[in-house]
């Protein structure tokens, strides 16, 4: 793969990691319906840590493509890093 098309999959991928990781984690807020079959609300919360898990790894994968391709596109790159770790460390300092 090319580090310039590297570094725009990076960048797609960071997006898409931190929304699906912010659907996965809101998905799991509130309380489920009295009315909901146990069975239900377990394949709900399984469905919500998958997209969970997947957007980690999105993120995971981006900051891995962005280190490849920093040489070719090192803007592209610092842009790519930025947004996956200055949200999680904004994450992390509001949970101290």
């Amino acid at each position: 793969m090319k580090q310039t098309t590297a570094a725009n999959l990076a960048l797609i991928l960071v997006v898409a990691g931190w929304l699906l990781a912010f659907y996965g984690v809101t998905s799991q807020l509130g309380d489920p319906s009295p009315s909901a079959p146990r069975a239900q609300i377990e394949a709900a919360r399984h469905l919500s840590l998958t997209i969970l898990g997947v957007g980690v790894v999105c993120i995971l994968a981006a900051l891995c493509l962005s280190g490849f391709s920093f040489t070719a596109a090192k803007v592209r790159a610092s842009v790519c890093a930025a947004l996956g770790f200055l949200p999680a460390i904004a994450v992390i300092w509001s949970m101290l």
